[in-house]
Parts: C-alpha cells; structure tokens; sequence
C-alpha cells in the first residue's frame, strides 16, 4: 500500500503542473474585468478591492490608468517584454494622452515588467520604473504579493498624482459595500482535459489490478467532491464585472486607448 501511494503521488506531482499551470498567450486572456486582473489567484479579496479602489482615483483626478495582470506562466516562444507589449495594445491601457501603465507578474519562473505609455515617460523613466519593480522583488520572492503588488502600485500612483498635484486616499482604501466573492469554474483546454483524464484511467486500472480496491474509491470521491475547495488559479477573484474597484457610483468603465512604447522595466 506504501509503495501504491508513494508512485501515485510522484505521477501526481509529475503531471499536476502540465494540467493546472497553462501556459497563458495575450490571445488567450479574456477581457479585462477591472484595473486589476488576478488570472494567477495570487491575491487575496481584499487586496483585490484595495487596489481597485486606488487605481480608480488614480484614473479619476490624475487621469492615467495603472493596470496590473498577475499569470501563471508564459509560451516559451515569448518574452515578458513581448508579452506586456502585445498586451497593452490589444486591451489599450491609458487614455488618448497614452497615460498608461501595465504591471505584468509571471509567477513560474517568477518575474515581472513595468511597461510605461508615452504621456508618463518623462515622469517615470525607466530608471524610476526598475527601482520600484526592484522594491516589491523581496516580497515576490517569498510569494506575498498580497504586500509587494500594492507596494509598486502605490509608488507609481504617488509619483502620478504629485505630477498631477492631486492627493490620493491614504493606504488607497475607498470604503464601499462588500460583495460575496464566488470562484468561477475552471477553464480547461480539451487537449488538458483528454491528458488528465487519460491518466486518471491508467491509475485507475492500475489500482484495480493491484486489488486496491479503497483507494479507487477514495480518489473517486475527491474527484466527485473536492473540486469546490480550491482557490487555484482561476478561481477566487469577484464578480464586479466591469464595476471594479470604484463602489457603487461606477467604477472600471474600460481602458481608454493608449498604447505601448514608452519605456519599462524588467524586475
């Protein structure tokens, strides 16, 4: 039964990240929910709501938009550097002044990019840009981007709304009524799908042969009812919609077409 387990756990461990760790293309992104886009489930309800809030003030009185994408990982055919390009054109972040910024997080391997629109090169330079992504790589590095994505969110809305002579909310709360968050389902390619359950029929077989009867049925059953329990990749993010961090008097109404070559940097 041991030695059962311990050669079902190392198959586990060898195809869990072909299944549930996809590697993410700018075309097989949705659209944009709200200024921040946790695709990787990286960051708590909390933070989610925080940081809305922020970058919509940010939006409304300094006029620039800071959006943040968090990813599992990426084609090995493609840089971050492609990537945040590709990305910032296709969903036009800034406005018509091209008063935008992008901030990419690639959690395997763990890396990340600042990409900056013209209208804010001359006030977050490229130099600017790499001490702030280096100011979140601590906490990054020890998978709290709970704390290091607000960190390099609100230095660059502070820069912006001191060139704007604004003043933000401090620590970027904007109290508003609380929404249940509710995961949604998972979204499997067909080729993912055919792979896992391939394998599970093989386990399955295998168990069945070797007359472990008990695990079959134990494995069955978190498969029947486990799957409500996991926060993953694509689950735990709310359901706004469009309403994003503003609260009830509006929020996220979309990007506003700005596009990409400003400047960056990678962290």
């Amino acid at each position: 039964m041991k030695r059962v387990t311990r050669w079902l756990s190392v198959v586990l461990l060898l195809i869990a990240p072909a299944i549930w760790l996809p590697a993410e293309s700018v075309k097989s992104l949705p659209a944009p929910t709200g200024y921040i886009n946790d695709f990787a489930g990286v960051l708590s309800p909390t933070t989610k709501n925080s940081l809305e809030s922020y970058c919509t003030q940010v939006d409304r009185q300094a006029h620039a938009q800071i959006a943040v994408v968090t990813i599992n990982t990426l084609d090995d055919d493609q840089t971050i550097e492609e990537f945040a390009t590709e990305l910032e054109d296709k969903w036009g972040v800034g406005n018509k002044d091209d008063r935008g910024i992008l901030m990419v997080f690639v959690m395997k391997p763990r890396r990340g990019r600042i990409e900056v629109g013209y209208g804010l090169e001359g006030i977050l330079n490229d130099a600017k840009v790499g001490d702030i992504g280096r100011s979140m790589v601590p906490a990054a590095n020890q998978g709290d981007y709970n704390t290091a994505i607000p960190l390099g969110v609100r230095q660059i809305g502070t820069v912006i709304a001191q060139d704007a002579g604004v003043t933000l909310p401090d620590s970027g709360h904007v109290y508003r009524r609380q929404r249940v968050s509710e995961p949604e389902p998972i979204q499997l390619s067909f080729t993912q799908v055919l792979i896992g359950g391939g394998v599970i029929i093989l386990l399955l077989i295998f168990l069945a042969r070797t007359g472990n009867i008990g695990i079959i049925f134990f494995l069955l059953g978190n498969l029947m009812g486990g799957g409500g329990g996991r926060g993953g990749y694509y689950g735990g993010r709310d359901r706004d919609g469009w309403g994003g961090g503003g609260g009830d008097d509006g929020g996220f109404g979309g990007f506003g077409g700005g596009r990409s070559g400003g400047g960056g940097a990678n962290f």
